[in-house]
C-alpha cells in the first residue's frame, strides 16, 4: 500500500516539470509566430493583416462589422461596439473599452481565440454580442446546458499581467490551436498573389527578349517590347494582346498564342 502511494507520489511530482515545460514551448511557440505577424504587418501592410484576422473571426463575431471592430478597437484600444439579431429579429449593441490598451496583431489574433475557445467550452459557438464582450472582459453567460457561468474575461486576465500561456492554463485550454491558427494566417499573408490566378483577363505588361517567349497565364493584355527574332509583345499565354517594337529579323511583332497585335519598329528583309 506504501509502496504506491509512493509510486503515486512520485508520478505526480514528476507531471509538474514537464507540464511547466510544455507550456513554456507553446508560449515560446506562440511569440514566435505572434512576432511574424506583427512583422508582415510592416512589410505586407497592417490592412492586409487586420483583414486576414477580420476574415478568420468572422463567423465567430457575427458580422463583418462586428470583425473589423473587433480588430479595430483591440488593435488601437479603443472603444468596441457589437451588434446581434435574436431569434426573433431583435438587434442588440454592446459597447465596450478593452482594458489592455494598444496591442499588436499577434495578441490581438491571441485574444480573439482564446474568447472563441472559452466561449466553446460552455457550449457558445454562435455567440451574441454580449456573450463576446463576457468572454473578452468579463460577465455571465447562459451555456448550452442553461446553466450561467461568470467568465472573467481573457483581455481582463491579460491587463492583470498574466501571460497567455497563464490564461490559457487558467481558461483550462491549451495554445496549440491559438498557434495553429495564426500560424496559417501567417502563412496566408505572406503568400504573394498568384501571377497566374491573377492573370485571367487582367492587364500585365512586360518584355519580351531573344525569342519573343512570353510569361503568365491566361489572357493577358500587356505592353512590351521584343527584340531579337521578334517574338510576342506582352505577357501571357493563349491570347495576348500587346503592344511592342520589334527588331533584327524582323519576325512578326506581337504574337503569343492564337491572336495578337502590335507595331513593328525594325526593318526585315
Amino acid at each position: 500500500m506504501k509502496r504506491h502511494i509512493l509510486i503515486a507520489a512520485c508520478a505526480a511530482l514528476a507531471v509538474g516539470p514537464l507540464a511547466a515545460a510544455a507550456q513554456s514551448g507553446e508560449s515560446k511557440a506562440l511569440a514566435t509566430q505572434a512576432a511574424q505577424m506583427d512583422s508582415l504587418a510592416t512589410s505586407q501592410g497592417g490592412v492586409k493583416v487586420s483583414g486576414k484576422i477580420s476574415s478568420d473571426f468572422l463567423d465567430f463575431s457575427g458580422s463583418p462589422a462586428n470583425a473589423d471592430g473587433l480588430v479595430g478597437g483591440l488593435r488601437k484600444g479603443t472603444p468596441i461596439t457589437l451588434s446581434s439579431t435574436d431569434a426573433k429579429g431583435v438587434i442588440t449593441s454592446t459597447t465596450f473599452t478593452p482594458p489592455t490598451g494598444k496591442m499588436g496583431y499577434g495578441n490581438v489574433y491571441t485574444s480573439l481565440a482564446l474568447a472563441k475557445q472559452q466561449l466553446a467550452g460552455v457550449g457558445i459557438t454562435d455567440p451574441s454580442a454580449q456573450q463576446i464582450q463576457a468572454a473578452l472582459v468579463g460577465g455571465t453567460v447562459i451555456g448550452a446546458n442553461g446553466q450561467a457561468t461568470t467568465l472573467t474575461g481573457v483581455l481582463t486576465l491579460r491587463a492583470q499581467g498574466m501571460g497567455w500561456g497563464q490564461i490559457a492554463q487558467n481558461l483550462g485550454y491549451k495554445l496549440g490551436p491559438v498557434i495553429s491558427g495564426m500560424k496559417s494566417a501567417n502563412a496566408h499573408v505572406s503568400t504573394p498573389a498568384s501571377t497566374a490566378s491573377s492573370a485571367k483577363g487582367a492587364p500585365a505588361s512586360g518584355v519580351t527578349t531573344a525569342a519573343g517567349s512570353s510569361h503568365g497565364q491566361g489572357n493577358a493584355y500587356g505592353r512590351g517590347i521584343t527584340t531579337g527574332a521578334g517574338g510576342a509583345a506582352g505577357q501571357g499565354q493563349g491570347n495576348a494582346y500587346g503592344r511592342g517594337i520589334t527588331s533584327g529579323a524582323g519576325g512578326a511583332p506581337g504574337q503569343s498564342g492564337a491572336a495578337s497585335h502590335g507595331k513593328g519598329g525594325g526593318k526585315g528583309n
